[in-house]
């Protein structure tokens, strides 16, 4: 009784959490309105030694994020969670931890000076071009959750299950979608780029996280055709049922 209420309280905070981080982090990448003001470059006579510590700094904070992605998805710390019998939590401890190293990115990130480009997003037309593609790449992404299961994503179906003594949603998917799962675990790639990418102000220090984060998607996410075989069936089936 005590560990499903624990269960819980844990999973309901994680999946609070992670909402308000996903807020947060929508508006930190497609903002358009900060390009004239960089409240938090850091001060100095030596603009170069400053743009070089920002960058540090940014650095680090990539560094912990992907480290923390690469830990707990690995073997060992699902090995610790089933040894504390707590498995079922595991979404839910992984979604609060990638919240918690987006949320220290987010309020310590530095903006550098120096923009490789910069186009005024004040005109009404511009604002609404970089407005649509922005929001047409985060459509595909949430709605990508949602047809992956966002139940199971948020941790809560894992949570549900386990109060109820159900064996675990994931074990119950077929060994195709759990495989698919293993190389894609969240939407969507093509998602990511057009954000990181497309923007009227690329500073070098957003060039910096765009470089980074599409390295690393492109060596963690390693879908190939067995993969997409299997997406393009189940787009469709899922076409098929909300029709």
């Amino acid at each position: 009784m005590i560990l499903n209420a624990s269960s819980v309280i844990v999973c309901a905070f994680s999946f609070v959490y992670t909402c308000y981080i996903l807020c947060s982090l929508t508006y930190f990448l497609s903002s358009h309105d900060n390009g004239d003001a960089n409240p938090r470059v850091e001060s100095g006579d030596n603009v170069a030694g400053s743009t070089l510590w920002s960058m540090l700094k940014d650095v680090s904070y990539l560094t912990i994020f992907v480290l923390q992605h690469s830990i707990m998805t690995n073997n060992f710390t699902e090995r610790i969670l089933r040894s504390l019998h707590i498995e079922h939590l595991d979404r839910s401890i992984y979604n609060a931890c990638s919240s918690a190293s987006l949320h220290l990115l987010i309020s310590g990130w530095q903006q550098t000076p120096t923009a490789l480009w910069k186009i005024d997003a004040s005109n009404n037309l511009i604002w609404m071009l970089f407005s649509g593609v922005h929001v047409f790449a985060w459509s595909i992404i949430y709605s990508g959750c949602i047809m992956m299961d966002i139940a199971e994503l948020s941790g809560v179906k894992q949570v549900w299950y386990a109060t109820y003594g159900r064996i675990s949603p994931l074990n119950a998917k077929s060994k195709e979608l759990r495989r698919y799962m293993k190389h894609m675990r969240h939407p969507s790639f093509t998602g990511f780029l057009i954000i990181l990418w497309i923007h009227p102000f690329m500073t070098i220090d957003r060039l910096l996280m765009a470089t980074i984060l599409t390295v690393y998607m492109a060596l963690m996410w390693t879908i190939d055709s067995k993969d997409y075989d299997y997406h393009m069936r189940y787009f469709k089936q899922k076409q098929i049922e909300l029709s």
